[in-house]
């Protein structure tokens, strides 16, 4: 239980050290994307797991917390379209 907390928690260090270093600005916007999304799910169902087995439960519901501002932020910047800009990724068009 403690290692999958522990890959919880790496992987949620991982897109804040991505996000502020800029590595994925370099990237194609659908490889930035896929890499923020599959963080964000992998995070959130590793925390789903533990907060259900009842393991360190606050800190398993911070790491839920922060794993759906991953995701809500990831959709926020690449699929949604800002002051008359189109988005990043069209899923419409």
């Amino acid at each position: 239980m403690k290692r999958l907390l522990g890959i919880c928690l790496s992987m949620q260090m991982t897109f804040v050290l991505l996000f502020i270093t800029g590595i994925t600005q370099k990237l194609n916007s659908y490889v930035g994307a896929t890499i923020y999304l599959i963080i964000g799910l992998a995070s959130l169902v590793i925390s789903l797991y533990l907060a259900g087995k009842k393991f360190l439960l606050g800190i398993s519901f911070i790491a839920f917390i922060f794993s759906l501002l991953i995701i809500c932020f990831t959709i926020f910047i690449y699929f949604l379209p800002e002051a008359g800009m189109p988005p990043e990724i069209p899923l419409f068009e």
